[in-house]
């Protein structure tokens, strides 16, 4: 009998303790619910004053590599004659002499099966205001030969480049009017 008491008690403790330790894990996951705005305006402040990754690039050369790189590993990964290629537009035309040192470094940048914009948008600006039109042309010319090395361009290779060109080409927006004239 005494045996069958210490065995109820131990069963009415860990059912106790299974209780309580999944009423803690769901009040956890409540406050996480209820804090996710304050954690993703966190992550955008901090993002805002000191930027992302991407944003922090300042060498237009890694920026081309990094573009390269990422087209290929939006749809699938690099094949040996896309690396290849890309290797190929880091000795001339991007002329880098450190080729295997900048492309681990782009590597770094680039994800896989991440969309092509995400990485393309904040590389934006520094291309719009280190390369001329044509410099601008000539870099979607190598997306577009990078991304067919392997196999012809897919829809999502293509949308991405057409996308890249309109942004890069559009430049910033122009005012309208002028505010320096003379308003009476």
């Amino acid at each position: 009998m005494p045996i069958l008491i210490i065995l109820a008690a131990v069963v009415a403790s860990v059912v106790i303790w299974l209780l309580r330790a999944h009423y803690a894990v769901k009040q956890l996951q409540e406050i996480d619910k209820d804090t996710k705005g304050l954690q993703r305006r966190a992550k955008s402040t901090f993002e805002s004053i000191i930027g992302t990754p991407l944003q922090r690039v300042n060498d237009v050369r890694l920026a081309a590599v990094i573009l390269m790189i990422q087209i290929v590993r939006t749809g699938s990964p690099v094949t040996a004659s896309e690396k290849t290629r890309i290797l190929e537009f880091m000795e001339n035309p991007l002329e880098i002499q450190a080729i295997s040192a900048t492309f681990e470094r782009a590597w770094r940048y680039t994800e896989e099966r991440r969309p092509f914009s995400l990485v393309a948008d904040p590389l934006l600006p520094l291309l719009r205001e280190k390369l001329t039109g044509e410099e601008r042309m000539q870099l979607v010319d190598m997306l577009a030969k990078v991304a067919s090395a392997h196999s012809p361009l897919s829809e999502l290779q293509q949308e991405a480049l057409a996308r890249l060109k309109r942004r890069l080409v559009a430049g910033g927006p122009a005012l309208v009017a002028s505010r320096a004239g003379n308003h009476g």
